[in-house]
């Protein structure tokens, strides 16, 4: 006689195995699980989530704010069919799908998760050695943060990202950026692109992002985003390269600007091996070429 221990916390299907709820809360998107602190009635689709909450701190005014289902983007109110579908939302209209009942708003459910790790700690851990304005109580809580503010602030190029930043940069494993200019010796025209990737990476101009964005500065005094405000100074070196830090300044210092408007984006890298021509996310670029070229 099966023996059934696990019980849905919102529709209360029972299940004998505990990854049998799991799969139910995330087929059905039902919240299955519920937080075992005292006092608190977070409730979660998989138990990876729940965990990862119990871990944080339960601070009042504090928490991923709710939506109307796990997957509704916060930005749009729009509810994506999953988690991979959320995030990929996020990335193509440059919405932040998280946010914190403090007000905060979040790319990603991780960046979220360390926001509630970071309550009630000591001062940040990265001061910025160039300006005072950063420093102690002040300081930045994550590397990746100080790096972003010696980038776009101080203007110094620098490598050191870290290691668990680049793992989730798996789109820079497959996508090599190029001078868009025809006479500079860095262009590369759209056979390029052609090329296996194994063949792009041994003919890549670039060695890293940085020495891309680097060279586009110093060379051709040019970015990929410049501010759209008449009369703001950040165009051309001062500039930025990722939409998402435009998106930050824009709100920080033109609130009262007209709306911009972000282009959706095909974040999908098309596979070049064997001739293969599959469109997939870069997530997915991986396994593919493991399991299906190798």
């Amino acid at each position: 006689m099966k023996r059934y221990f696990h019980r849905c916390n919102e529709c209360g299907l029972t299940f004998e195995w505990s990854w049998d709820k799991s799969a139910h809360g995330k087929r059905t998107g039902h919240l299955a699980y519920t937080c075992k602190v005292a006092e608190c009635k977070k409730a979660f689709v998989d138990e990876f989530e729940r965990y990862a909450h119990e871990l944080r701190p339960h601070v009042a005014g504090h928490g991923r704010a709710e939506t109307t289902t796990p997957f509704d983007c916060f930005a749009c109110k729009t509810t994506l069919p999953s988690k991979a579908d959320l995030l990929r939302h996020g990335k193509e209209f440059q919405h932040q799908p998280y946010a914190c009942e403090c007000g905060a708003a979040f790319s990603r459910i991780d960046v979220l998760n360390r926001h509630l790790e970071s309550l009630g700690t000591d001062d940040p851990k990265y001061p910025c050695k160039y300006c005072k304005r950063h420093r102690g109580a002040e300081g930045f809580r994550r590397l990746d943060h100080l790096n972003q503010h010696i980038r776009n602030y101080h203007h110094h190029e620098i490598d050191d990202e870290p290691t668990e930043e680049k793992a989730r940069s798996s789109r820079l494993k497959y996508y090599f950026p190029i001078c868009p200019h025809l006479d500079c010796p860095q262009y590369r025209d759209g056979s390029f692109k052609e090329l296996p990737h194994r063949i792009q990476a041994q003919q890549k101009p670039f060695e890293s992002q940085s020495a891309y964005t680097k060279h586009m500065r110093e060379v051709h005094n040019e970015c990929t985003f410049p501010c759209d405000v008449p009369g703001c100074d950040r165009v051309g070196r001062r500039g930025y390269f990722r939409e998402k830090d435009l998106l930050k300044h824009r709100r920080d210092q033109h609130p009262d600007a007209s709306a911009y408007e972000v282009a959706k984006r095909d974040l999908r890298i098309r596979c070049t091996e064997k001739g293969c021509s599959a469109l997939l996310d870069p997530s997915s670029m991986m396994y593919h070429v493991g399991w299906v070229h190798r």
